[in-house]
């Protein structure tokens, strides 16, 4: 069972855990190096988080997944006229919760609910494909996504912000172009690049099983990192944290699960329906973040609403891979199952 399994998989979430606090060392030991570090770290993580899972895919099949158009309506409907409103009614339930628990006074619980609306009004355009990658899902489907995100948020988000929280925003598109450049473009090129010099190779597999190594300690690292730059959050605040962890731990199950068992029940497969289902449930913080530093500076727990986000996304994103992988291995048993009936 443990060789089926895999030493590597069982110890992950060890090493997850060691990660999480040497972050938290380091931005109380070295904060003065922490956001620096974050600027050129995140970035090179993320980088070689997402570069192995582009080696898996072929272009053709990218751009056939963009013109699935029935798929990509489904995702555009449950990402902008339903992840929204979910994240906003949860994040309004569980402040109004915290409130008669004498948690949270008024002027705080008006800044929390702004945080969690900002960080629900905008999908995800970069880690997402990690998670699809690990929970084998579709990477085709969950790129052609991303590329649609990247256009429809610029249109969608400042609608959003100001029906959600009544202030007028306006989106840089150049902060998006540059998600896209360095988060899909530049690992989606070194991806095709590497398949076409290698794929014909004897020992492409192995190349594989290197990337797919690379791709484990670049998730390792960039843990490390975020926890590092922003760690001090989690220090000064211990518990906003875990209040906002139990907002965002219910919202990324429940959009999650929407988006995948709709999918299943329209007749997709596994495959297709965990790339919608993490296109619905991941959130873009980079857009969070930035709007929440220009439109309500003034207001600190806005910022820190935002920024806690990142810190508690991969611990989170890991437990949905983790409840996939496990569908997975059950819908593999019961296919075999049938097989042997037959």
């Amino acid at each position: 069972m443990l060789n089926k399994i895999g030493i590597k998989t069982i110890l992950f979430p060890f090493f997850v855990f060691i990660s999480i606090i040497l972050g938290l060392i380091f931005s109380q030991n070295f904060k003065l190096y922490g956001n620096s570090i974050a600027d050129f770290g995140i970035p090179i993580g993320l980088f070689f988080m997402i570069y192995p899972a582009m080696t898996k895919v072929k272009l053709e099949e990218i751009i056939s997944s963009i013109k699935k158009s029935k798929i990509i309506s489904l995702m555009i409907l449950l990402n902008y006229a339903v992840a929204p409103f979910v994240v906003s009614g949860l994040g309004y339930l569980f402040v109004y919760i915290y409130n008669n628990l004498g948690l949270l006074n008024i002027d705080i619980s008006r800044q929390i609910i702004v945080g969690v609306i900002l960080l629900g009004v905008a999908p995800c355009i970069a880690m997402v494909i990690v998670w699809t990658d690990l929970s084998h899902g579709n990477l085709a489907l969950g790129i052609s996504f991303v590329a649609w995100n990247s256009i429809i948020q610029i249109i969608t988000t400042p609608f959003l912000v100001y029906f959600l929280a009544r202030t007028s925003i306006i989106i840089d598109p150049i902060l998006i172009l540059k998600s896209v450049i360095l988060y899909l473009l530049t690992p989606l090129i070194a991806g095709i690049l590497t398949r076409n010099i290698f794929q014909r190779k004897k020992y492409f597999d192995n190349i594989i099983k290197i990337l797919n190594n690379i791709q484990t300690l670049a998730l390792l690292f960039t843990i490390f990192i975020i926890f590092w730059g922003e760690g001090n959050g989690i220090i000064e605040y211990p518990s906003l944290v875990w209040m906002i962890g139990i907002i965002m731990l219910s919202f990324y199950f429940l959009l999650f699960n929407m988006g995948y068992l709709i999918s299943r029940r329209i007749g997709l497969n596994y495959s297709d329906s965990t790339s919608i289902g993490y296109s619905v449930s991941a959130r873009d913080f980079e857009i969070s973040i930035a709007i929440a530093l220009s439109a309500f500076s003034v207001y600190p727990f806005v910022i820190i609403t935002t920024a806690i986000g990142p810190l508690l996304e991969i611990p989170l994103m890991l437990l949905l891979v983790w409840i996939q992988l496990n569908r997975e291995r059950h819908f593999s048993t019961i296919k075999k199952y049938e097989k042997q009936l037959l």
